[in-house]
């Protein structure tokens, strides 16, 4: 049997063949379906056949079947081991590259069978050819892809290896320890043997795991999609250190949840943020979707991959969260698109990178730029990923938003500078209510003096002697009123249960020649409560200068009216509250009338220390005054108390 084509005539005659038979084999045009003599040579050619590989029948039969193979094939004849393994086992296929007649190459499956007389005698063989290059294609897309999801999890596997300064594993739904990290056996302490399959309360004190605190925390990130915390931990030798706790449920495509990821970091030292990925177990090695999921569960930092030149090659929800880019908006982009343009004019990026490489990694931080356009401040850390052969892979970039600690140092420093101006503002009180004392005596025993050398004359000067009189007596109520600012102190004064109706009535006999002036009214009937839990001294100071304001304050065409009642407001707090018939306060002026010596009517006498007392007595037991106030009508002061 030869693969050599020669040309010979048809051994299948046509009155051979059943007309229904040769009409059903030309009707198909999806196959090449047709004979070949014993030799190999074409013997029928049906419409498939002429579709697939281009010839007419005219033009092929007679033809070697070989004319559809390569020249390769044709050397290590193919085609003729082809109808001898046809021959041995009754049939054979394959598959492989066939070519039509003009020379294009064509994945093809193929059958041939031979064909037998009644004797049992070899006539020929029967081929069927199918074009399958569409498939293969298909096959060979799917085998790239594959590859491609292989180098992706290999990059994710180098991610995950570098962290060093996380513990960063995953537990199952019921909280055992399912992965281990390098960084997770630094900072704990435990060999990965030791501890896989541990429930990860070991971690904790002994309080915490009484009080159910490690399988609260699995609640809250499985209801909440996450949990952070900061508290006390424990390592394998026992010694605490205090750690930041984050964890995340991770659930599947069909929200079931398989497990929760743990990021631990050790803020003993204040150490700050490590750029290097961490290692997972080897069965999460063996799982892309796995990986994955762990590192697109973390929300808190931006976790990514950069190439050796800077390009950005992988993207988790993080840094989606903080950066604000998509995976498609970003992938492909330099790293340098967080920058400012000061630094990256300044090449700061390209400085990062060069460190990172020169010291094993490199720390920063500093604004950031999010696809808004709005800032934040940034902790940054940049490690190099070398392969086994010591060959730079690319960076591994860990971001985190510290925009709102930043916010808070600076917050906290303008409540130093407060405190230290209040602590200013008071020894300056404290110092003027003492050391003025005695100058003021001074002044009184010269006044004194004075009006007894004056003798019968004393008379002639009466009215500058009152007014000086007049002028130390204000002079000693202002020293006095500093002298009560400076006694306040925050638990100092005890609290007891004072009523309501006799404490207006040692004020208003305080006050008695204040009314009788005035022919001041002073009612105090409608209270739903007559009992207040509060420090008497401080209660009636209080009383005592909203009560006298209100009568110093008012409208000269008017009688004074002054009402005191109490009430619970709707959030449930005591208030006291009095109001006045008087001139009324500017809305301009509602803040600043507690302030110290600050007074919005000057022609009446007074200090400017009165509002700010009961301000200051208020805010030392946690409680506030409010003011409503309408001009020529009169204001309400409200003093809310928490019982």
């Amino acid at each position: 049997m030869t693969s050599e084509p020669e040309l010979a005539s048809p051994v299948f005659p046509t009155n051979a063949h059943d007309d229904l038979h040769r009409l059903l084999v030309e009707s198909i045009t999806d196959y090449a379906i047709f004979l070949l003599d014993p030799t190999g040579r074409v013997a029928t050619w049906n419409t498939g056949a002429k579709v697939l590989k281009q010839y007419e029948p005219e033009e092929i039969i007679g033809q070697h079947f070989s004319i559809f193979y390569s020249q390769e094939a044709k050397d290590r004849d193919y085609p003729g081991y082809e109808l001898k393994e046809a021959l041995r086992k009754g049939k054979f296929e394959d598959e492989g590259w066939r070519f039509r007649k003009d020379g294009i190459a064509f994945w093809a499956n193929i059958i041939i069978t031979p064909i037998y007389n009644q004797e049992k005698e070899l006539i020929g063989f029967s081929k069927i050819t199918r074009d399958l290059t569409e498939r293969k294609k298909a096959e060979d897309d799917l085998y790239r892809v594959y590859e491609e999801l292989k180098d992706s999890e290999e990059r994710y596997r180098l991610l995950v290896e570098g962290v060093a300064d996380y513990a960063i594993f995953m537990l199952n739904p019921a909280g055992h320890v399912a992965t281990w990290n390098q960084g997770a056996q630094k900072i704990k302490g435990y060999q990965a043997q030791e501890i896989i399959g541990k429930y990860f309360g070991k971690f904790y004190s002994r309080q915490a795991l009484e009080e159910g605190f490690p399988a609260y925390e699995l609640k809250m990130a499985r209801e909440h999609g996450r949990f952070e915390d900061e508290g006390w931990r424990y390592r394998k030798d026992g010694s605490a250190f205090w750690a930041n706790v984050i964890i995340t449920a991770i659930f599947n495509s069909k929200k079931e949840l398989l497990g929760f990821s743990k990021i631990t970091r050790d803020l003993t030292e204040k150490k700050q943020l490590e750029q290097q990925l961490f290692q997972t177990h080897a069965d999460l090695l063996e799982s892309e979707e796995k990986t994955r999921l762990l590192i697109d569960s973390v929300q808190d930092y931006a976790i990514l991959m950069l190439n050796t030149e800077g390009i950005i090659m992988s993207w988790n929800t993080g840094a989606e969260r903080i950066k604000g880019y998509r995976p498609d908006e970003i992938i492909g982009k330099h790293f340098s698109t967080f920058y400012t343009r000061e630094a990256i004019e300044n090449g700061f990026p390209k400085f990062e990178l060069t460190q990172a490489l020169q010291n094993g990694r490199f720390e920063d931080e500093g604004w950031r730029i999010r696809k808004d356009g709005t800032a934040f401040w940034a902790n940054v850390v940049l490690t190099p990923i070398f392969n086994s052969e010591k060959r730079l892979l690319g960076y591994a970039k860990i971001t985190r938003d510290l925009t709102e600690r930043r916010r808070n140092e600076e917050l906290m420093q303008k409540n130093k500078d407060l405190v230290r101006i209040n602590n200013d503002l008071d020894n300056f009180v404290y110092t003027a209510s003492h050391d003025l004392k005695s100058p003021i005596a001074n002044l009184e025993g010269l006044l004194a003096a004075l009006q007894e050398d004056l003798g019968p004359e004393v008379e002639n000067h009466g009215q500058i002697i009152s007014l000086m009189q007049g002028s130390i007596g204000t002079l000693k109520k202002v020293i006095s009123d500093l002298a009560d600012v400076t006694r306040l102190q925050p638990g100092q004064q005890q609290p007891e249960s004072v009523e309501i109706k006799g404490l207006v009535a040692e004020v208003k006999e305080n006050l008695r020649q204040l009314i009788k002036a005035t022919n001041a009214q002073i009612t105090a009937d409608d209270l739903a409560f007559d009992h207040l839990h509060y420090s008497r001294k401080n209660l009636r100071s209080i009383l005592h200068n909203l009560v006298s304001n209100a009568i110093k304050y008012a409208d000269p065409k008017k009688t004074p009216q002054v009402t005191i009642r109490t009430f619970r407001s709707e959030t449930g707090e005591y208030v006291l509250s009095v109001a006045d018939n008087g001139l009324g306060i500017p809305p301009s002026q509602f803040t600043k009338i507690f302030g110290m010596f600050k007074r919005v009517h000057d022609h009446v006498e007074g200090t400017g220390v009165g509002l700010y007392l009961v301000k200051k007595i208020l805010d030392n037991s946690g409680d506030h005054i409010t003011v409503e106030s309408e001009e020529g009508q009169g204001s309400t002061f409200k003093v809310f108390f928490k019982q």
